[in-house]
């Protein structure tokens, strides 16, 4: 029997932090909280390069064939650190482009999140890089990604409209699967259930 995943602990306010700097970035970059926001604009605006790893120079071959092709399930994305709070961002350029931006997201929320990597798998390279794992910092990121890719208001916003979870996930470039997750996990759609009743129930 398959054991279910632990529901992830977070510190106190993070999602709460989480929701407010993923307004305050489409802020920023002249977005409205219901917009679309693109994981490679966002590096653009961080002034974070972002590669495929065929545009890393020196790369061994036999991993490079092995990371796009038999390999490219394997991992999705690495931030490597350069120091002085500057990063690079390496992406599996082989999945879908919704898997993309979550897979970019993802990484973004890491940096913004400030989370660090071992010094351990730092002198291993990029082999190690994407065999770093910590757990705390990888559910952050995970939530922050999501929360980046499809903040509350802009759920709240397209439940309004009518819009399927296929739309929702067309227009917010995103999967289905993570449409549905955040749909979930928010509980946008008893808020707005809720938010009905109460139109109605008059004293």
């Amino acid at each position: 029997m398959s054991q279910q995943k632990k529901k992830p602990k977070f510190k106190r306010g993070f999602k709460k932090w989480s929701d407010d700097k993923c307004l305050e970035l489409r802020k920023k970059l002249g977005l409205k909280n219901i917009s679309p926001l693109c994981g490679f604009d966002l590096c653009k605006f961080f002034k974070i390069p972002i590669l495929t790893p065929g545009e890393i120079k020196g790369q061994d071959p036999k991993m490079l064939k092995h990371l796009l092709s038999n390999g490219s399930n394997d991992w999705s994305a690495a931030t490597v650190p350069l120091g002085n709070d500057k990063y690079l961002v390496i992406h599996n350029n082989t999945h879908s482009l919704p898997r993309q931006q979550s897979n970019v997201m993802h990484e973004l929320a890491h940096i913004i999140c400030g989370h660090k990597v071992d010094q351990d798998k730092l002198n291993l390279g990029l082999s190690g890089f994407l065999r770093d794992y910590n757990e705390e910092q990888e559910n952050e990121a995970e939530w922050l990604g999501a929360c980046l890719q499809l903040p509350r208001p802009a759920l709240i916003w397209a439940l309004k409209k009518g819009m399927s979870e296929r739309d929702i996930a067309d227009y917010f470039n995103a999967s289905i699967e993570m449409t549905r997750y955040r749909i979930n996990i928010t509980g946008v759609k008893a808020q707005l259930h809720y938010s009905k009743l109460n139109r109605y129930n008059y004293p």
